[in-house]
């Protein structure tokens, strides 16, 4: 969907803006980013479906990912990841130190404490490869079927690349979920891994009325649409 010529679209300016909504936005995202780390080793069933219980919440953090390349590029996305990981790092690590700290005599749940925190590095790693794969995708995606697309049919955008970034997603989570921590069953990589990606692009297809007024309302409140020509997509890249 084309925006009005009064838009940004250059990405590198658009990178550099003073804006309203990315912070905040940001925050959010990496909330939704812990939640799902920290929960993501339960797993439940609607009918014969198995599915991650971190589904719930999960798909927040592709459409806020969205977002962040539908109005200000690949490189804020690219940014606002790598933040996100470095938090995920940062509290796997410390609630992992909490649950080898000894328990004092009156503290009966050490256990059940240890039990999910104590998997949450194993956990944190595949969430680190399967997040930095998946949004990286995700947004290398839409950022091009923007340019490819000249900003029309931004639901046709959305949908591909969230359903592109969530079978890169949750391959590599599964895969190394089983492989690092064992927390999976060998039978149940295959189930999950499809159940989840297509519950997570069916939730956005859901939300894409949701999704089309918030990105229409942040591209004309921040002034921004960037269009990622020219941009270089090294995920590593620091600029």
């Amino acid at each position: 969907m084309n925006q009005s010529k009064e838009l940004i679209t250059d990405p590198v300016v658009a990178a550099n803006q003073h804006t309203k909504y990315l912070g905040i936005l940001g925050m959010l995202w990496v909330t939704f980013l812990l939640i799902t780390v920290f929960t993501a080793v339960k797993t439940f069933s609607i009918g014969p479906f198995v599915l991650n219980i971190a589904i719930l919440a999960y798909p927040f953090t592709y459409v806020f990912a969205d977002i962040f390349t539908e109005v200000y590029g690949y490189r804020v996305t690219r940014r606002i990841v790598w933040t996100g990981f470095a938090c995920v790092l940062a509290a796997s690590i410390i609630t992992y130190l909490y649950s080898i700290v000894p328990p004092s005599a009156s503290y009966a749940d050490n256990e059940a404490f240890s039990l999910i925190f104590k998997t949450s590095p194993a956990i944190a790693l595949a969430a680190i490869v399967s997040f930095f794969g998946g949004e990286m995708t995700n947004s290398f995606v839409l950022a091009k079927m923007k340019i490819f697309t000249k900003g029309s049919t931004m639901w046709a955008r959305l949908i591909g690349s969230t359903a592109a970034g969530q079978l890169v997603d949750n391959t590599l989570f599964f895969g190394v979920a089983f492989l690092a921590a064992g927390a999976f069953r060998l039978e149940e990589l295959i189930p999950l891994t499809l159940n989840t990606a297509i519950f997570a692009t069916a939730w956005e297809v859901l939300a894409l009325p949701v999704t089309y007024r918030v990105i229409k309302f942040i591209k004309h409140k921040e002034g921004l649409d960037a269009y990622d020509k020219g941009t270089n997509f090294n995920p590593f890249a620091l600029k």
